[in-house]
């Protein structure tokens, strides 16, 4: 058996998942998106930081585990009630850059739109949810992180998934190649069922899902402090923004 591309995307289940945590325009009317959409690798601000930081590298395994550390290194973890006004407020990947700050599938999102648009193929990336937990007698709770289907030469297929994660387990000091592989769990086994997985070519899972978010975010973004009317100076300083957080960084 060939372990190709048509084979890790048709492994599993498609069905639509829907996002329903934003509101329409002066309205708390739900508006639906197709989780497919927060994953943007088009965007300029993300080409930018691609190359401004060199998060791409000579090999697929390389780049990864390079924008899984400058994720760790950039984000700071802040619950979505601290920062919206709802429960599961998720963000595209430019509110992400421009905020400094989000929860588990904000990074998640973040580091699926890097590895893809600094060229490891779309059908090697996913953002997957489900349960965790640490130990036997711990509490199971939900999580959403991004997997990467490696090159692992010594498994049978060659390529295997493990976890790219910045906040639960994070083990961005692992190589590659030494992870913990996702199917036996990540590490120690802390990883467990999966709810359902994307990118931003497929969704996975049994059946259509429409995932509800408490109450719904009357278009309470972050924004930065200062406005910037030209479009150029404006991504440029958001990218100042984010190089003195980031700090001196080592590729």
């Amino acid at each position: 058996m060939e372990y190709d591309q048509n084979f890790w995307d048709n492994k599993w289940p498609k069905a639509p998942i829907i996002y329903r945590g934003r509101s329409l325009m002066k309205s708390k009317k739900p508006v639906g998106i197709d989780v497919k959409d927060f994953i943007t690798p088009n965007d300029n601000m993300i080409l930018d930081i691609i190359q401004r930081f060199g998060l791409k590298k000579s090999t697929f395994n390389e780049t990864a585990l390079t924008i899984q550390k400058w994720v760790v290194k950039f984000l700071t973890y802040k619950y979505d009630d601290d920062s919206s006004a709802c429960e599961e407020f998720w963000m595209f990947p430019f509110e992400t850059l421009q905020g400094q700050i989000g929860d588990c599938e904000d990074g998640a999102i973040l580091i699926a739109t890097l590895c893809i648009a600094a060229g490891i193929p779309a059908w090697r990336i996913k953002v997957a949810a489900g349960d965790v937990q640490e130990a036997p007698t711990a509490p199971t709770g939900g999580h959403a992180y991004c997997i990467y289907l490696a090159d692992r030469p010594e498994t049978e297929r060659k390529l295997d998934w493990v976890i790219l994660d910045w906040c639960f387990y994070e083990d961005s000091t692992w190589p590659i190649e030494k992870k913990q592989l996702a199917r036996d769990g990540g590490y120690k086994g802390y990883y467990k069922s999966t709810w359902f997985t994307f990118n931003n070519e497929n969704s996975w899972n049994q059946t259509a899902l429409s995932i509800e978010a408490g109450r719904i975010s009357e278009n309470q973004t972050l924004v930065l402090e200062e406005s910037v009317k030209e479009e150029k100076d404006f991504i440029e300083s958001v990218m100042k923004s984010i190089e003195n957080k980031v700090g001196q960084w080592q590729q």
